[in-house]
Order: structure tokens, then sequence, then C-alpha cells
């Protein structure tokens, strides 16, 4: 372990990253899955990692993660649920914030002739090209929801979170984000360059792909939200009505879940908040990929991010439909799926 940490950049080269700072962040990234397996096969740490960050090989056969409805009311190292919730996700965006406002002054073409990164294209005053500065909005949106308003105003209740599970989180959103944005400040340089020298042309803000790209995004965005709001508003029912039932006049909605009917977004899968995620995702990736920001597992953070979303949540439907079984019974699941209808 020494030996490698000794050939591992400065930490000061990751803030913001370097391009050899950048190469270990998606390295790791690109095998957190089975990275993380390695190092956490130990009694119950295997599954300690959260619904973004589970280690996908290790989910499948581990106990359910200790969070949300599995998670114990009283540990050791237990924070508030809401709030560990709320500042281990903001790590993502406010470190891709960082990035694409302190990267860009420090990069410059190698042609002394050329000037620096896209100047005055973009509408932030980053200095990136408006498309790369829309992919760091789109990223950043996304978060003000998943780390602010659902958490803190949205959600009835959050069960406590174990310190290191919070840690975990922030660790895989500053991976996810330096990743995301070096990849977007470098391809950015990349494209000055080449355009200075006329070797590409720009591609247009607006095409097909672009378009299909946004919609896509924004479809699975709004479906993400939706869904996860109507769960909220069952578990607000069912607690009203199980305090009417018990006779107490305050309503508690910890460990309080209702199971959804079989219609609407629900009609074929009880994690559509998580299919629809991974639509979202994969429209974020075809708009990089229409914009020139590349397609492939080496050159798209936005496909790498997309698979370990996939990788990661996956096994965590898969247990929370054996627990909807468990707890309401298979009639009640009416031959509903985890996340993709028919399928899994």
């Amino acid at each position: 372990m020494s030996s490698y940490l000794a050939f591992l950049p400065p930490l000061t080269d990751f803030f913001p990253p370097t391009p050899e700072a950048l190469r270990v962040v998606q390295t790791f990234f690109k095998s957190f899955p089975f990275v993380s397996s390695d190092l956490l096969v130990c009694h119950r740490m295997v599954p300690l990692l959260t619904r973004t960050t589970q280690v996908s090989i290790a989910q499948w056969f581990g106990p359910p993660t200790p969070m949300g409805r599995t998670s114990p009311v009283r540990a050791i190292l237990n924070l508030p649920g809401r709030y560990a919730w709320s500042a281990a996700e903001a790590v993502g965006p406010l470190n891709l914030i960082y990035i694409l406002y302190s990267l860009p002054a420090k990069l410059h073409p190698l042609s002394s002739t050329t000037t620096t990164i896209s100047p005055s294209t973009g509408l932030f005053g980053t200095g990136l090209p408006i498309t790369h500065e829309i992919m760091g909005s789109l990223y950043v949106l996304h978060y003000v929801n998943r780390a602010g308003i659902t958490p803190l105003f949205v959600s009835p209740s959050m069960s406590p979170i174990w310190a290191p599970v919070a840690m975990a989180m922030a660790f895989f959103q500053f991976c996810n984000s330096s990743s995301l944005g070096g990849w977007i400040c470098y391809d950015a340089q990349k494209r000055a360059i080449n355009l200075s020298s006329n070797k590409v042309v720009d591609a247009a803000l607006i095409s097909p792909l672009s378009v299909l790209g946004m919609i896509v995004f924004i479809g699975g965005l709004a479906g993400n939200i939706l869904a996860e709001w109507h769960l909220f508003e069952l578990r607000r029912g069912a607690a009203k009505r199980k305090a009417k039932s018990e006779g107490k006049a305050t309503v508690t909605y910890d460990k309080v879940y209702a199971i959804p009917e079989p219609k609407g977004l629900f009609k074929y899968v009880m994690y559509p908040h998580y299919s629809l995620e991974w639509v979202e995702w994969t429209g974020y990736w075809i708009l990089g990929g229409a914009w020139g920001l590349g397609w492939s597992w080496n050159v798209s953070a936005a496909l790498v991010f997309l698979i370990n979303e996939l990788s990661s949540m996956t096994p965590r439907a898969v247990d929370g439909l054996k627990w909807y079984e468990q707890k309401f019974g298979k009639r009640a699941m009416a031959g509903r799926k985890a996340v993709i209808p028919g399928l899994i």
C-alpha cells in the first residue's frame, strides 16, 4: 500500500485535478466496484456503501445495506439522516463547481499563438464553451434536488446514516465529480487547440442528437422526482392512518412504509425512480456525445458514471423487491419486477 501511495500525485494536484491526478481518479472510478469489494470483504462491512456507492459484486451476496428501510435505529456513529445525506451528496456539485471555475484558468493551449480556452463563449464566466457549461449545469441541477430539496424539504423522514457510510458517499461523489469536471475542462482545452489549428469543426449547440439527449435527461429527471414524491406521499398517508388508529396526536414518519399500487410509474416496476435516474444519465451521456465530448468507456466520464449507477443500484433494487414481498405479500407485488419491466 505504501509503495502504491508513493506513486500517487501530491494531494494538492487533485484540487483541481491535474492530468495525472485525473487519470488516477478515473482509473479508480472505472474499477470502483471491483476495488471496493477487495477492500471491504469482511463480515458486514461488504455492503456498507450507499445506493450510489455500493459494491456491486458484494451487494449480490451480502446482507441488505444498513440504510433506509434496513438501517438500525440505534447504532454507534449514527448521524442524522437528512443532514448526513445532504452533506455527503453536496460534495459532488460543490466540487464540480470548484473545478469548472478554477481549472480552465490554469489551462492554456500548447501553442503560444492561440488563446486560452474558448474565451467569452460561455454564460457563467467559467471560460468554457456554452456546451460544456451546460453539461456542468445539468449535473448541478440534479444534485440541487438530490442533496438539497429532497432530503431537507420533501422527504417526510430519513433514517440515520452510519458515519462510515456517509464518508463513503462523499468519497464517491468526490471521485465522480472530479472525473466529470476534468472530462469537461480538458476536453474544452483540447477543443480550443484543435479549433485554432482548424483540425476540427466545433459541435453545433442544437442538433437532432443534442435535442434528443436533453429531452431524455429532463424526462428522466422529472420522472425520478415524481416517482420519489409519490412514495413520500404514500408514507405520509400511512403514518397519519397509523397515528389515528393508535389514538396519537403526533404523526411520526420514521420506519413507516406503504406499497404503491400497480399503476402509473409503478405499474411494471417497484423502483421506477431508479430506472428513471438511469434514463436521466443516459440522456446526459447522449448529450456529451452529441457535443463532441466522446462516447466510449475510455473517453466519456458520463458513460462511466452511468455504468457505476447501473451496477450499484440494481442489487439494491432487487433487495428492496424482496423486502416489499416479505412485508406486504406476493399478491401486493402484482407481478412487478424491481427496475426493468419483465426482466429484473
